[in-house]
C-alpha cells in the first residue's frame, strides 16, 4: 500500500499541509530520518521555511512566511492545501492552482 508524509505548519492554528514525500509500499526501506529530510527538502522546494528550535525543525508555510497565513480555510492548493480563489490562486501562497477537469463518464 502506497503512504506518504505530510509537512504541517507549525504556526498556531494554521491548517496548512503539504503532501512531501510518496514513500512507496512496504518493502521500502528507507529510514525514518531520510524520508523526514525528503520531506523537508521537498517543502523548502516548494516554498515552504524550514528553521531550528529546540533541535527540532520548525516548518512555516509559504502563507505565515509572507504573513498571508494561517491558512484557516482547506481547499485545492497542492502547496498548502489552502482555499483557492475565482482567478485559481491560492489565497494564502499566491500559488496558481490548475482547475480541476471533469472526469469522463
Amino acid at each position: 500500500m502506497p503512504t506518504g508524509v505530510a509537512v504541517v505548519c507549525d504556526t498556531d492554528d494554521c491548517f496548512a499541509v503539504y503532501l512531501a514525500v510518496e514513500t512507496g509500499d512496504d518493502e521500502d526501506a528507507r529510514s525514518a530520518s531520510v524520508v523526514s529530510q525528503l520531506a523537508r527538502d521537498a517543502a523548502q522546494g516548494e516554498g515552504w521555511v524550514v528553521s531550528f528550535g529546540f533541535r527540532q525543525p520548525v516548518m512555516t508555510c509559504p502563507g505565515c512566511a509572507d504573513g498571508r497565513g494561517p491558512v484557516r480555510e482547506r481547499g485545492d492548493c497542492r502547496r498548502c492545501m489552502g482555499r483557492v480563489d475565482a482567478e485559481s490562486r491560492c489565497v494564502y501562497c499566491l500559488r496558481q492552482v490548475e482547475p480541476l477537469q471533469p472526469e469522463a463518464g
